[in-house]
């Protein structure tokens, strides 16, 4: 009977996906958009960005200390859309975005974004490697969170991003930002993490916020479609849990 509910489930979900994709094709190929919910977080991206450059000191941006191949990976892969878009912005500006991570599969990943964002700005000659930073493995958490804030502190960063996988130790880099006076976007999947958050910047990406990175940086009809399937989900799965509670309290 689960597997039956089970199998089900996933049919209807990929229907679901298949749907809403062809159907943000063919808007987009309209020239029609589907509006997002406004998350502030993603919006201040690009306003820091600018101001750094303005300013002439780079970009922060720190991957967090999750690989690629564990069970947080769809953390870092979110984090690593984020830094594909600031790369592709900051390089076409001459601003390429400081890079750092806590987690060996994600040096050459940072490399690849930055070193593919030059490559696409018609720039490669200027690329280097060492642009990208390995602070601390992810056995040393709170070394990484120190060696995030001393890289601001060396590099006089204009502006602070770290997303990915933290735990409580992000307030280190965070307070190394913050002493700089410099704006920040924080997100991750720990609530630990974004408790102490919460004490340095109100430009938060909470949980699922963060996984929509692709979708609020790229937005392309499978990612836009994802988003509009989790919502469909969600409410289905509250509902059910409502009418379950329901009907428990009117049997029990």
């Amino acid at each position: 009977m689960y597997a039956v509910l089970i199998l089900s489930g996933i049919v209807v979900t990929a229907l679901l996906l298949l749907y809403f994709t062809r159907r943000q094709q063919r808007l987009q190929e309209d020239g029609r958009f589907t509006p997002l919910r406004p998350l502030p977080a993603y919006a201040d991206l690009s306003t820091q960005l600018g101001e750094a450059i303005e300013a002439g000191k780079p970009l922060h941006i720190s991957l967090g200390q999750a690989g690629l191949a564990g069970a947080a990976a769809p953390t870092s892969v979110a984090a690593v859309h984020v830094l594909d878009r600031l790369a592709q912005e900051g390089c076409a500006s001459g601003s390429p975005p400081l890079t750092t991570v806590g987690e060996g599969t994600l040096l050459p990943i940072a490399q690849d974004s930055l070193r593919r964002a030059y490559a696409d700005t018609g720039r490669l000659s200027d690329y280097k490697p060492t642009m990208s930073q390995f602070v601390a493995a992810d056995t040393d958490r709170y070394v990484f969170a120190g060696g995030v804030g001393s890289v601001i502190q060396q590099n006089k960063a204009g502006g602070n991003v770290m997303v990915g996988r933290y735990g409580p130790e992000i307030v280190i880099a965070a307070e190394a930002a913050s002493r700089q006076k410099i704006n920040q976007v924080i997100g991750t999947d720990d609530p630990s993490a974004l408790a102490a958050a919460t004490a340095v910047t109100d430009k938060l990406l909470v949980g699922e916020e963060l996984f929509a990175a692709g979708a609020y940086l790229e937005g392309s009809p499978s990612q836009i479609a994802g988003l509009q399937v989790q919502d469909i989900l969600r409410a289905v799965i509250a509902v059910a849990i409502l009418l379950l509670a329901i009907i428990q309290f009117l049997t029990g």
